[in-house]
């Protein structure tokens, strides 16, 4: 099988040990679950990576090409920050993109949605969406060194809440090979990426981060989109600073009025 396109350089993973589970902090993450910023020689090297694993390049596509149509799993976990009713998990469609639109009060962020990567991911935010999931709640965690995140998603606005339910990972993860190493190497998330908040181990719900500038991540963060328009009114956000410094709440509340979902 054709593999997907690598990134030219390898990057040994730094020591990013991230929490998968709602509420469960470490010292490298939060319980948001994307991993504090590795500071330019703060972080030393994960000592179990594969030297010879290749970074894996998350923004190429699947090396998989899925059906039309799939079926997805959404299984209960936890309870709900607000009262939400499972999204549809049969014949999802897997092609194609759908657009979305975030209301901020300081603007409008305008995303792509790609079915053809991440269909299920697809599939339950544009659930939550349309069932007013999102509106007014405040994005909860800005990181500005060494990552550069904005991390939204979550109505109790602790990083701890969810939608009541979890899936499992899709791109990249579903893509590595197993026991090839590749998990441990970290790679670039590019400038606009959108993805789930998740370590790799099936705990996907409501949380969500946009990448406002590359960011080494390992890859095992199920990328569902693109930022079209609007990253700028981000980027502004970031440029505030946050509270602790570097990452933590933003310094200027940032709001989602709501999220429109079109075609």
């Amino acid at each position: 099988m054709k593999r997907a396109r690598r990134v030219a350089a390898a990057i040994v993973a730094p020591a990013l040990l991230l929490t998968a589970c709602s509420g469960d902090d470490s010292d490298n993450a939060d319980a948001t679950g994307v991993p504090a910023s590795p500071f330019a020689g703060e972080a030393p090297a994960n000592e179990t990576a594969n030297l010879d694993a290749e970074p894996f390049d998350v923004s190429g596509p699947r090396t998989d090409q899925l059906p039309e149509r799939v079926d997805c799993t959404y299984d209960r976990a936890g309870n709900s920050a607000r009262p939400v009713s499972l999204p549809p998990d049969s014949a999802i469609p897997a092609t194609g993109v759908i657009s979305a639109r975030i209301e901020l009060r300081e603007g409008v962020v305008e995303l792509s949605l790609d079915r053809a990567k991440s269909p299920c991911a697809v599939n339950s935010f544009v659930s939550l969406a349309e069932q007013d999931y999102f509106t007014s709640t405040i994005c909860h965690r800005l990181t500005t060194r060494g990552i550069f995140t904005l991390q939204c998603g979550d109505p109790t606005g602790t990083g701890t809440g969810g939608p009541g339910y979890a899936f499992a990972n899709e791109f990249p993860t579903d893509q590595l090979a197993a026991d090839s190493g590749e998990a441990e190497v970290t790679t670039v998330y590019p400038r606009g990426t959108v993805a789930m908040r998740d370590q790799g181990t099936g705990n996907n719900g409501s949380q969500f981060f946009i990448v406002y500038d590359d960011s080494p991540l390992p890859p095992v963060y199920t990328v569902f989109g693109t930022v079209d328009d609007g990253l700028s009114l981000i980027e502004d956000i970031a440029a505030e600073g946050t509270t602790p410094e570097h990452q933590g709440a933003p310094r200027q509340t940032v709001q989602i009025m709501s999220i429109q979902i079109g075609s």
